[in-house]
């Protein structure tokens, strides 16, 4: 393995050797107000469908179970992902 000194790396790669971490204030806030965003809409629909009775959770194909479960893992899985 053939070793570098600083000014080789910069000549033959344009690259000088240091690791420094990129860090955006304006990226970190969006990303941080998006996620504030999205925790507010998961609640609202938790409450939406929480809110439904059993019969319209039947019309959709749901339980509350399966509207529990969904939100709890993040992703639905419903009797009929289990082949029932």
């Amino acid at each position: 393995m053939e070793m570098h000194t600083r000014a080789s790396l910069q000549a033959i790669h344009g690259f000088d050797g240091s690791v420094r971490a990129q860090f955006s204030l304006g990226a970190w806030l969006a990303k941080l107000l998006k996620r504030i965003d999205d925790a507010g809409r998961h609640k609202r629909d938790y409450a939406t469908l929480m809110a439904k009775s059993d019969r319209e959770l039947s019309d959709i194909g749901l339980t509350r179970g399966d509207v529990i479960a969904g939100f709890k893992h993040g992703r639905w899985q419903t009797r009929r992902s289990y082949g029932e």
